[in-house]
């Protein structure tokens, strides 16, 4: 990329989903390899979170997705001589409170969800490359969510397997093979539990401990 965008400001874009082709590509490479983007990521998906929380369950109408490319679409001409100001103007569109790709954003989210996330945690990839981080989502019910923001290969004869590690404890327990795209599950965690993913046999682990190397990490974090 030719205009590097501020950190904090791309982590915004990236949370709200205004990223898009070599700009996407950048943050997801700043995930895997910059410690310091994962946490304003993080921070980001906790300022907007409580917006998501404050509102009602509303289903936007179908003519809103028609306005929302009419205002994050920038003019043919201004995207081919000036990208940085179209990924600007995107940013800007998306961070005013009357904006509509915050407001479908954060519709989608509420729709979404079955009960208030009590934290949330972006697990990254642990060797630097494309692959796409994983985002956990602890609810207060005792629901765990795990969704990754793009596809996952896992090589043929072998399973990604989830773990928990609370803090102050030294051994992490599982809890239970993570399917490429994502799973929902049982599991009362509390903020500062780092979860890490490993790569195990087809199954997961024969010995109910981590043998296989491990794919992704990240630390809960308390919503409130």
């Amino acid at each position: 990329m030719s205009d590097t965008p501020d950190r904090d400001t791309l982590a915004a874009e990236y949370v709200l989903g205004c990223l898009e082709g070599e700009e996407a590509e950048h943050a997801q490479h700043l995930l895997s390899t910059d410690a310091a983007f994962v946490r304003s990521v993080e921070a980001w998906q906790q300022r907007l979170t409580p917006l998501a929380n404050a509102a009602a369950p509303v289903w936007p109408p179908t003519s809103l997705w028609d306005r929302i490319e009419l205002a994050i679409r920038p003019p043919a001409a201004e995207n081919v001589v000036r990208p940085s100001l179209s990924r600007r103007l995107r940013f800007w569109q998306a961070s005013t409170a009357g904006a509509l790709a915050i407001a479908a954003g954060l519709a989608a989210f509420i729709l979404l969800r079955h009960s208030e996330p009590a934290s949330i945690a972006v697990l990254a990839p642990v060797s630097a490359g494309a692959a796409p981080v994983l985002v956990a989502t602890a609810e207060q019910s005792g629901r765990l969510l795990l969704r990754p923001e793009g596809q996952i290969t896992v090589p043929a004869g072998r399973d990604m397997e989830l773990w928990a590690l609370p803090e102050g404890e030294s051994r992490p327990r599982s809890l239970g093979v993570l399917p490429p795209g994502g799973t929902e599950l049982s599991a009362a965690l509390t903020p500062q539990t780092q979860l890490l993913v490993t790569l195990e046999p087809a199954g997961g682990s024969p010995t109910g401990q981590a043998t296989g190397p491990v794919l992704y990490k990240g630390r809960l974090t308390a919503l409130n």
